[in-house]
C-alpha cells in the first residue's frame, strides 16, 4: 500500500475496531457505504479488510444470516399486506428477495436448469441411421445356425 496513506490509516482504524462490530453491521444488512461512513473509513480500505481470508469467512456468514433475516421479513410483509397496499408490498418483497439471492445464492437464488435443445431433424436422422444399421444386420448371412 505504498503511496496510499489514507488507506493505510483506514486499515489501522479497522484493526482497532472489533471484528464483531463489523460483522454485526453486515448481519443487520447495512450497506458497505453505510458501514464505511459509520466507521469513518474509505471503501477501498474496508474492501481490502473484507478480502482478508480471516475476515472474508466472517463476512460471508454474516451476509448469509442477513439473507435469512430478509427472507423471514418477506413473509411478514406478505402476511400483513392489505389489498390496497399490495403493490407496495410486492416491491418490498422483491427487493428483499433480490438481496437475499445475492447475499446467499446457494440457498435463495433460483436454480437454473441447463438449457436443453432438441432438434427434430436430428432425431429423425438418427432414427433413419438406426434403421439402416438394423437392415444391414438382417442381410448378413447367418453362419451359425
Amino acid at each position: 500500500m505504498a503511496g496510499r496513506p489514507k488507506q493505510r490509516m483506514d486499515m489501522v482504524k479497522l484493526d482497532m475496531v472489533q471484528k464483531d462490530d463489523i460483522v454485526e453491521m453486515l448481519q443487520q444488512g447495512m450497506s458497505i457505504v453505510r458501514i464505511c461512513y459509520a466507521l469513518g473509513v474509505g471503501r477501498k480500505a474496508l474492501d481490502a479488510w473484507l478480502d482478508m481470508p480471516e475476515n472474508a469467512e466472517l463476512a460471508s456468514r454474516a451476509r448469509a444470516r442477513a439473507a435469512t433475516d430478509l427472507a423471514c421479513e418477506t413473509l411478514e410483509i406478505a402476511d400483513s399486506a392489505t389489498p390496497e397496499a399490495a403493490n407496495v408490498a410486492k416491491i418490498r418483497i422483491a427487493s428483499r428477495q433480490w438481496l437475499a439471492e445475492r447475499w446467499n445464492a446457494p440457498v435463495y437464488a433460483q436454480q437454473r436448469a441447463p438449457a436443453v435443445n432438441i432438434s427434430i431433424g436430428g432425431l429423425r436422422l438418427d432414427a433413419l441411421r438406426h434403421v439402416e444399421v438394423v437392415q444391414d444386420v438382417d442381410t448378413i448371412p447367418q453362419v451359425c445356425g
